[in-house]
């Protein structure tokens, strides 16, 4: 997972940057990974639980031996069974550990702190795979991948107090791999809490935004923050009680650190870009990444990249700037084709025809970020290309996050996704089937895997699996058909 620490002699633009975090320092502090209970100099990953058998984060799975669970600050023990009894498929967490390039790890320490948990406001149905909720001022994104526990996507209820746990993208929204119900409805007095960056602090009347919710801090412990009051665009976490104008009367404002360090040598972290200056320049997740001619880029091209791209990105901290050895998307599903028609909320490909002939439907809906030759759907028009970054979900759709147009055809077909069915050589992926076979176009040498290294075709049909990651390449003809010719294939997520 982890590669070489790069120099920092890189461009001027990462110079500058790196003064000036160096100047102004960071949440985490100046220091290693000894600072705040860390482990030296061996690693920190950032991520969302997606299994267990150990603990599997950002694909990589760790052992939990002798990992230390903390929760909200308070360490919970350590060893498997801790972690089974306190983390779950979905939440966000921070792994202290190392980890190597065979896609294992040990985990010594790991740290779980919710985004909020709180009663639900509102919600607004956006598709029939994804709702909006409002929870204590927070837009919450919570769809059909999400791990619901103690409810289902349809049985969520206004004044249900929530915990939510998720990644954040540029306008603040939680996408949420977590959300649990904790009550059926908010009791006076009761505990909640919340994280997120301080807005429109006014330090005389001692109160400040995270997003929409207004937070008291006139009677909180304050200790821990510099001067004992938040500053503008600090990450913060919040506990306290609502009163009665669903204000939040602060007991405890203290500085919130997701990374937990400042500097290390190998760093990794998954999220959304939340600002973009330039494919050498942007966030994730709040962190400052730089890249250069030297980085790696698998899954996504640099020009691909922009805000809302999901990613991994892996490589050394310097005063909470990340030089990526490597970045990846996390996108499940990848199509590039050419446009055959466009509806109020959806769009169909060219070339790529179902079993009943008819071309795979992509949805579009207010979430979907437009980018490049198009700002809305309605920009879109049959023989625009397109490349699509999204979700497929159990309900058979597929659902665009982004979709970047380009206003010239072209011949280039990708179709990422999980496998649906093995027939034989036929492989069905978002109710698109490839043959695989001698019969197919795909020559001997088109297979592979993601990981590196070539397959023979039948060592590749001897491997594909329902759920395995596929990434199919091919030419559009003439005809409308695709002549595949290669494929890469992943493990399951």
């Amino acid at each position: 997972m982890f590669h070489k620490k790069k120099s920092l002699l890189v461009m001027p633009v990462a110079l500058a940057l790196l003064i000036l975090w160096g100047c102004s320092g960071g949440a985490g502090g100046g220091g290693s990974l000894t600072a705040g209970g860390g482990i030296g100099g061996s690693g920190v990953t950032v991520g969302s639980v997606s299994k267990f058998g150990s603990v599997f984060v950002n694909d990589v799975e760790y052992g939990t031996t002798d990992a230390v669970v903390v929760v909200d600050g308070v360490e919970k023990g350590s060893g498997d069974q801790i972690v089974l009894d306190n983390l779950s498929v979905g939440k966000l967490v921070r792994i202290e550990g190392p980890s190597a390039a065979d896609g294992t790890g040990t985990a010594r320490r790991i740290v779980y702190n919710e985004d909020v948990i709180g009663p639900v406001e509102s919600i607004t149905v956006v598709d029939t795979d994804t709702s909006k909720l409002v929870v204590m001022g927070q837009t919450v994104i919570s769809d059909r991948k999400t791990n619901l526990v103690n409810t289902t996507l349809a049985t969520i209820a206004v004044g249900n107090v929530v915990e939510v746990s998720g990644f954040t993208d540029d306008q603040g929204f939680i996408h949420a791999g977590y959300l649990k119900i904790r009550a059926d409805v908010y009791t006076s007095g009761s505990e909640v809490q919340v994280r997120g960056s301080a807005a429109d602090v006014n330090t005389p009347l001692r109160t400040f935004k995270i997003n929409q919710l207004t937070v008291d801090y006139s009677t909180a412990d304050v200790s821990q923050l510099t001067n004992g009051a938040p500053q503008t665009g600090q990450f913060l976490e919040v506990k306290g009680i609502l009163n009665a104008g669903d204000t939040l009367v602060a007991t405890l404002v203290k500085p919130e650190d997701i990374l937990g360090v400042a500097t290390a040598d190998n760093v990794e972290i998954s999220g959304i870009v939340t600002l973009f200056n330039s494919t050498t320049d942007f966030e994730v997740g709040g962190i400052a990444v730089l890249t250069d001619g030297a980085t790696e880029f698998n899954d996504i091209l640099p020009e691909d990249i922009d805000v809302g791209s999901k990613l991994i990105v892996s490589g050394s901290l310097t005063n909470r700037v990340l030089l990526a050895d490597t970045v990846r998307s996390t996108a499940q599903v990848k199509i590039e084709s050419n446009v055959s028609s466009v509806g109020s909320s959806s769009l169909t490909l060219d070339g790529l025809a179902l079993e009943d002939l008819t071309l795979l439907t992509v949805n579009v809906n207010e979430l979907t970020k437009i980018l490049g030759a198009a700002d809305t759907i309605v920009e879109i028009f049959p023989g625009d290309h397109v490349k699509i970054f999204g979700t497929s979900f159990s309900s058979g759709n597929a659902t665009a996050s982004k979709i970047i147009v380009k206003k010239q055809s072209k011949d280039t077909v990708v179709l990422r996704g999980p496998v649906e069915a093995v027939s034989g050589a036929l492989i069905t992926v978002l109710d698109v089937i490839i043959d695989t076979g001698n019969t197919g176009s795909i020559p001997d040498n088109g297979f592979s895997l993601e990981s590196g290294g070539p397959l023979t075709r039948a060592e590749f049909q001897s491997r594909v699996s329902v759920g395995d990651s596929f990434d199919a390449k091919g030419t559009l003809l003439v005809d409308s058909t695709v002549n595949w010719q290669s494929i890469a294939l992943g493990e399951s997520k």
